[in-house]
């Protein structure tokens, strides 16, 4: 099997299981109906993915990867807007996989892979922290804030309002979200403008 071929046949099981988790939740969806939408044998899927639980983790790691370089990308602008752009990046990539955000943010599927939820924030925390750091060097953030601890619970803060408006709250408008995520974000870490 070429390199393409097992990057395309990696790229159709996720795109079905994608599918199928939208339609039926993570409880709900079986390997056997994610094979059979690809049209291979259960254990072709053996071969990129030894179980279900590794399946949301690589479209989660997808997602991550989407999140922390649109981070990446928005700090290299003030650090007032770099918040504002992240987070407004952020909602917008999780708005993408809202289909399937509530599998991925799922912590049932993550009790049996705790080590692999920290692997996949790891970067996004260690990202966010060193920027935090960053600031505190030249002054514009109040250097007595722990970077690592701060880092863990901007994340989560975004993803908890991405979840509650996307998943939960549906009426509410992502601008609203965002706004009152970027003001709350920015008190946190003492920026007043």
């Amino acid at each position: 099997m070429t390199n393409h071929t097992v990057t395309s046949r990696r790229t159709e099981l996720l795109n079905a299981a994608r599918e199928v988790f939208a339609e039926k939740g993570f409880e709900g969806t079986r390997i056997s109906e994610i094979v059979a939408r690809v049209g291979v044998a259960q254990g072709t899927f053996y071969l990129y993915f030894p179980s279900k639980v590794s399946l949301v983790f690589a479209l989660a790691e997808l997602m991550q990867k989407k999140i922390e370089a649109a981070i990446a990308e928005a700090c290299t602008v003030y650090p007032y807007q770099a918040i504002e752009r992240s987070v407004q990046s952020a909602f917008d990539i999780m708005e993408e996989y809202r289909d399937v955000l509530g599998v991925i943010h799922s912590s049932a599927c993550w009790v049996e892979a705790p080590e692999a939820h920290e692997h996949l924030l790891s970067s996004c925390y260690g990202l966010i922290a060193k920027l935090i750091r960053h600031e505190q060097e030249r002054g514009r953030i109040d250097a007595r804030i722990n970077a690592d601890i701060t880092a863990v619970l901007i994340a989560g803060v975004v993803y908890y309002a991405a979840d509650e408006c996307y998943l939960y709250n549906s009426s509410a408008q992502p601008e609203a979200y965002i706004k009152e995520t970027v003001s709350f974000i920015k008190r946190a870490l003492g920026i007043t403008l």
